[in-house]
């Protein structure tokens, strides 16, 4: 039912499928190229300081820990990684040879640019899949609650929002690169940080320092591996990353995939009786806490970036968010054993209201403040993209050109009014009507979002033009497409 003051918006009939839009060429593929060029770097890193790393020689049974064989996922890690730099190298001497012919085609040449990132990214993943193979009842026990939180990250977009199947992308690198990563460099840090750390005059405090730069090291690495996920998935898909909504959205994302992967990591190697305790802890009080807070943190950075023109800036920007991800990774594991000892205290030997009531307290000590950053950015994000849309809508209705109306724009500013909506056409005409109204209502959203980048800062080649934009809503409408007007002058344009 419909009051005076909200007329009714009509759904149009369900139109043949719109023409595709114009794929967004990949000029993004060198810099994520030379962004997972870091990831083996650190590793070889790690090689050279195992090399010459002092020897062990111990007579004390506990030094046993550290002088356990390499698993077996991490030698096939090594050999993978080994023979992916070579690979890596075979092609990109190809792709020198045939850019300095000038006989590649463009579609060869980014078939070699995507072997390249794939040869240098996939054998951090050996360790990651090893972790989920062998334990698939934890894995699937776990779906349910991560898949849940992916959704509600999904909804955190109240207007326009990203590719489901961009969001799915940053959920498996961090599942499965990220976690790789992460687990790799800290079997690296065990292998080679004692033979440099241990003093045999002073056990006690070497083991200190020992488990606090562990700590240093899981913070740095973990949220380097992640980082990484959200940088690369930020240079292939910039169109659909419009600010820090979608910086936030999407490390969450892989913050979620990360924590999946670990979370089984942990219940499938801990005592038979902690598995659900681990569950508590990382499906439950700190499903969007921890590692989503810290990425999300980190996210929002690259999405803030979106919209500064000056480089140093987005440079600034970005590396304040991972350094900030990693400093709460950092704070969180060097603080944990000390809460955990106040929290036997606080509850005695009742380990069930330790659990229930200690841990939320404990989770809200060390990741509370990054939830309540996250929070905050998102609801200003959402504001500021109110804002933006509301301009860019109103120009658009003005043009006269049919895709949005001014209902339409009213609607597409209210997303609880397109809820209700999309339950009504729900129940009316499926979910085939529904999923129609879904494309039409983010198709105005995009076609309104990319106006308004055209026009703001930070504005660059990798917004596409209104045009098939706008073709493809009255598409959606069934109305025939416009004719082409001049297209709007970049911010940069403006102002000269």
């Amino acid at each position: 039912m419909t009051t005076a003051h909200e007329p009714p918006v009509p759904v149009p009939p369900l139109p043949p499928g719109p023409p595709p839009l114009p794929r967004t060429p990949r000029r993004g593929l060198p810099a994520a190229i030379g962004v997972a060029l870091v990831l083996p770097a650190a590793f070889g890193i790690g090689q050279v300081l195992f090399w010459t790393a002092p020897e062990i020689t111990s007579p004390l049974p506990w030094m046993r820990v550290f002088l356990l064989p390499e698993p077996d996922a991490f030698k096939l890690t090594r050999t993978f990684l080994y023979a992916g730099w070579a690979l890596a190298a075979l092609l990109g001497a190809l792709l020198l040879a045939g850019r300095r012919k000038a006989t590649a085609p463009a579609r060869v040449v980014r078939a070699l640019q995507a072997g390249i990132l794939a040869a240098l990214l996939v054998p951090f993943a050996v360790m990651s899949l090893d972790v989920l193979r062998r334990a698939p009842l934890t894995l699937l026990l776990c779906l349910p609650t991560t898949g849940a939180a992916l959704l509600c990250v999904h909804r955190m977009q109240l207007f326009r929002r990203m590719p489901g199947r961009l969001l799915l992308a940053g959920f498996g690198w961090g599942m499965v690169f990220g976690a790789g990563f992460g687990t790799v460099m800290i079997t690296w840090f065990t292998r080679y940080a004692p033979g440099y750390l241990l003093d045999w005059q002073h056990p006690r405090d070497a083991i200190r320092t020992l488990y606090t730069l562990f700590a240093l090291n899981a913070g740095i690495v973990a949220e380097l591996g992640k980082a990484a996920g959200v940088a690369v998935l930020f240079l292939l898909f910039r169109r659909h990353i419009d600010g820090v909504v979608s910086g936030v959205v999407l490390g969450a994302a892989v913050g979620l995939g990360f924590n999946l992967t670990e979370t089984v990591g942990f219940m499938s190697t801990i005592e038979h009786g902690q598995q659900s305790a681990q569950f508590w802890i990382r499906q439950v009080v700190g499903l969007m806490a921890a590692h989503v807070a810290f990425t999300a943190v980190a996210g929002a950075g690259f999405g803030a970036a979106r919209r500064l023109p000056e480089l140093r800036d987005r440079l600034l920007v970005v590396g304040g968010g991972v350094l900030a991800a990693a400093g709460g990774h950092f704070a969180t594991d060097s603080v944990m054993p000390q809460l955990g000892k106040m929290r036997e205290e606080l509850f005695g030997h009742d380990q069930t209201l330790g659990l229930l009531l200690g841990m939320p307290l404990i989770t809200a000590v060390t990741s509370g403040p990054f939830v309540a950053v996250y929070a905050v950015v998102l609801r200003r994000g959402l504001k500021a993209q109110a804002a933006g849309l509301a301009e860019a809508l109103r120009a658009e209705v003005a043009s006269g050109a049919g895709a949005v109306t001014a209902p339409e724009a009213d609607l597409l500013l209210a997303p609880r009014r397109r809820l209700l909506l999309e339950l009504r056409v729900w129940r009316r005409d499926g979910t085939a009507g529904l999923r129609h109204l879904l494309r039409l209502h983010q198709a105005q959203l995009d076609l309104a979002t990319q106006r308004w980048h055209r026009t703001g800062p930070g504005a660059d080649s990798c917004i596409p033009d209104e045009g098939p934009l706008r073709t493809r809503v009255l598409a959606l409408k069934h109305l025939p497409a416009a004719p082409a007007g001049p297209a709007l002058p970049t911010a940069q344009e403006a102002l000269s």
